[in-house]
């Protein structure tokens, strides 16, 4: 089938992008032709600023990395669509538009633009939800409404976490099927090829990653370089970085693409974060981690680690988690299940008779 996905391209995000490459990947190893919709609409991109133009140069090595990083994938068109108007263009160019992974759901992050739940689609268009996120608990209104109109028109509806799940069964009387973010349908050696080099403490190292600015976080990181004796790889920030801050036990990895990313991730010795898909990654590697809950994310946070068996990895005020090993039992025993599941889900809805 000759499938679009509406997802979140030329983000500088590192879950969003690779979240991205793993379902047009997954969607491609069951012999269908995919594209990812080349959109992005203006509340998601920002008003143009001397600011916003300063931070481009700034974060230059960045943006490049990234974008070489997507030219691995094949995107349409080539020029991006800036307006939800241009997508109606793509009513009929595709048998199949997936909507996800990743908070394409959530109006906070798109300014509620029912295009990502494909409003531009044809009658003919099968649409199908892949473990999309609202990152949120509920919906305002009346976005809530708009919202549950588009969905009773989806060929077969899946979410990421339980609450998402909830919301969609609230809005439209069905049972979403709960599936794995896309990163777990590509195993860890297939991932390893998608890594760039990047120069890193040769004793080893604590990777610090986060989405959101935390003092506690930063607080326990620093703790925890103390009691193993390692120093901390701070991922994030521009080149101004070391400069401007006061180094210490910190080091830093400024502008780095998604290659680059995973490369670090998967080598670190322990992983500090309060990102999603920093811990995703970590479970997928096996790493040691730690992760304080995020109040961006907490719904998708909390899910994937009491389904997997992980909470005594949560950061707690004033906690002193153990360094033992983490115990992956369960998540041995979840995780293969539920990824089979989800490949099966995603099989079944881009080759049933609508």
């Amino acid at each position: 089938m000759k499938t679009g996905i509406l997802t979140f391209p030329n983000s500088t995000s590192h879950g969003a992008a690779l979240q991205m490459f793993a379902l047009c990947r997954a969607v491609e190893a069951l012999g269908h032709e995919a594209e990812i919709i080349h959109y992005q609409n203006p509340y998601m991109a920002g008003r143009p600023s001397g600011v916003a133009l300063a931070r481009r140069v700034l974060h230059c090595r960045k943006y490049g990395a990234f974008r070489r990083f997507e030219a691995k994938l094949r995107r349409y068109p080539a020029r991006l669509i800036r307006e939800a108007e241009g997508l109606n263009t793509l009513a009929d160019r595709y048998n199949a538009v997936i909507f996800g992974s990743d908070q394409v759901w959530n109006p906070d992050i798109t300014g509620g633009d029912l295009s990502f739940f494909g409003r531009f689609c044809g009658s003919r268009t099968r649409r199908v939800a892949y473990a999309p996120s609202f990152g949120l608990e509920a919906l305002p209104e009346p976005f809530a409404q708009d919202t549950a109109e588009e969905l009773r028109k989806f060929h077969a509806l899946s979410a990421r976490e339980a609450a998402g799940q909830q919301i969609v069964e609230n809005l439209t009387g069905q049972r979403a099927v709960l599936t794995c973010d896309p990163i777990f349908l590509l195993t860890a050696e297939e991932w390893a090829r998608e890594e760039v080099p990047y120069p890193i403490p040769e004793d080893g190292y604590i990777l610090y990653y986060t989405i959101k600015s935390s003092e506690s976080l930063r607080s326990f990181c620093r703790s925890l370089s103390g009691r193993i004796g390692l120093p901390v790889l701070e991922v994030g920030g521009n080149l101004l970085n070391p400069a401007f801050r006061r180094a210490g036990l910190f080091r830093f990895a400024p502008d780095i693409g998604p290659g680059e990313w995973l490369y670090l991730l998967r080598r670190a010795a322990y992983v500090v974060t309060n990102s999603f898909h920093g811990t995703a990654f970590s479970v997928h590697f096996r790493k040691n981690f730690f992760v304080e809950y995020s109040s961006l994310t907490n719904s998708r946070l909390e899910h994937i680690v009491t389904t997997l068996g992980l909470k005594s990895r949560v950061v707690l005020p004033g906690g002193e988690p153990s360094l033992a090993p983490v115990d992956y039992a369960q998540t041995e025993r979840v995780l293969p299940e539920l990824r089979a599941k989800s490949l099966d889900y995603l099989k079944q809805s881009l080759e049933e008779t609508p």
